[in-house]
């Protein structure tokens, strides 16, 4: 048996776990564009090609998905080449459409946006346009600055959908912007963060329960992998790939975790010092200060970096919390995951000296007020969907009369578990500090 465990490139189908009640909101919510916020492998480009996965599964989906990979573009022409070859690599798709591929070879991108539209359009079908590496926009703005005023006007005339995944590095495009006559390019994105797996789909992933041959994991290493990772699904294939081996009859099973196995290697290192580029000045004094105290409350993160408002630190602390930076344990709050957490401190002095930032204090606020509200409207979606599953199982075992089968009693009391929990989260996020109004 081979080593399952899946680290490097992109996940989808049955080696992609979790993240299925995201996948159906973004597919049936009516918001047109949105940008899909997370840090360095927390699973942005897999969502998007599970996305496309799902969509092709289904035959009576109106959606017609195209990945865009835009990573390596610098100017207007680059995205044009890049779309093109999107397309050429999903022949069948679009040629069962009726799209003439040849003809799009000669147009920019805004050309061959609009035609796709049109021909789907007169199908009754939409493009949902899955946009990968956004970040590569920062430099196409600084190279092409007109151009991306009309590549945002496209993407948002709502003929067809867009998501687009980037880390908060997106924020600096409308710094770029501010000259534009009309709104900065991410005005009219909702924002999504990305956060970790809840923990049915980190057990799922630690046990490969998709896989053909599950795995053999004790309670106490399954808890040990759950808590060192805090169920990030990169660190977690990333950890369960060091602790998997053969026993004597050829089965596969994770070995309890050594402190060896928690270090992180030249790869994983880069990628921390990645996300710790994209905090800003305020998010990176938070995260020192936590890291040197091991785990420490709002207050005292607040009096010792004299931050004034408690609406202001909960906000960022808010956030770096959704984004894997941080995680609450003891009534208290500790570095996102342990593989951080030994990183942060062996180069907390160097960090301490990266001052300058491109991702502003502003910004960030900004981009927290509007992920709480979509986070919000998914809970209240989420709790209304559930209600619906309850009515129905209810009515399920009423046919039974006393005969309830074992199996309908579990699923309904599993329910009103996650109903309980989604109204939990509801009520925190509607009366959290970081919710009220900043004083004028």
């Amino acid at each position: 048996m081979r080593n399952p465990y899946i680290v490097g490139r992109w996940l989808r189908g049955a080696d992609h776990y979790g993240r299925q009640k995201l996948i159906e909101h973004l597919l049936t919510t009516s918001d047109q564009a949105i940008w899909l916020v997370g840090t360095r492998r927390m699973g942005k480009t897999s969502l998007l090609r599970q996305l496309e996965w799902v969509i092709e599964q289904d035959p009576q989906s109106t959606l017609v998905p195209l990945f865009w990979d835009i990573q390596a573009c610098e100017s207007a022409e680059d995205l044009a080449y890049e779309m093109f070859i999107s397309i050429e690599d999903e022949t069948d798709r679009f040629e069962r459409l009726g799209i003439d591929i040849a003809s799009l070879q000669a147009m920019d991108a805004n050309r061959i946006l609009r035609s796709l539209q049109r021909a789907l359009s007169s199908q009754g079908k939409q493009l949902l346009l899955l946009i990968d590496e956004a970040e590569a926009l920062i430099n196409v703005a600084k190279n092409d600055n007109r151009e991306l005023a009309r590549l945002r006007r496209t993407l948002q005339q709502g003929e067809h959908r867009t998501i687009l995944t980037a880390t908060k590095q997106l924020m600096h495009l409308n710094e770029l912007m501010r000259d534009w006559l009309t709104s900065p390019f991410l005005f009219g994105f909702n924002l999504v963060n990305l956060w970790s797996l809840d923990i049915d789909a980190a057990q799922s992933l630690v046990r490969q329960e998709q896989n053909e041959t599950e795995i053999v994991v004790d309670q106490r290493v399954m808890e040990e992998v759950i808590v060192y990772t805090h169920r990030h699904p990169y660190l977690t294939q990333y950890l369960c790939l060091r602790l998997f081996e053969l026993d004597e009859n050829g089965v596969g099973r994770l070995r309890p975790v050594e402190s060896d196995d928690l270090q992180a290697d030249h790869l994983l290192s880069g990628f921390f010092q990645i996300d710790y580029d994209h905090l800003s000045p305020t998010e990176r004094q938070i995260l020192l200060a936590i890291a040197r105290h091991g785990v420490v409350d709002s207050e005292s993160v607040a009096a010792e970096l004299a931050i004034s408002s408690p609406a202001t630190l909960e906000r960022f602390i808010y956030g770096m919390n959704k984004l894997g930076y941080l995680r609450q344990i003891l009534g208290g709050w500790s570095i996102g995951n342990e593989f951080l957490r030994r990183w942060v401190l062996e180069n907390q002095n160097d960090l301490a000296r990266q001052l300058l930032s491109r991702v502003s204090d502003e910004g960030v606020e900004a981009l927290l007020v509007e992920g709480r509200r979509f986070e919000l409207d998914y809970l209240r979606n989420e709790v209304s969907l559930l209600q619906q599953r309850q009515e129905d199982q209810l009515a399920r075992r009423a046919a039974y009369g006393e005969d309830v089968p074992l199996e309908l009693s579990q699923a309904l009391l599993q329910t009103r578990r996650e109903i309980e929990v989604a109204r939990q989260q509801i009520h925190l996020l509607s009366t959290d500090p970081a919710t009220a109004p900043v004083p004028a």
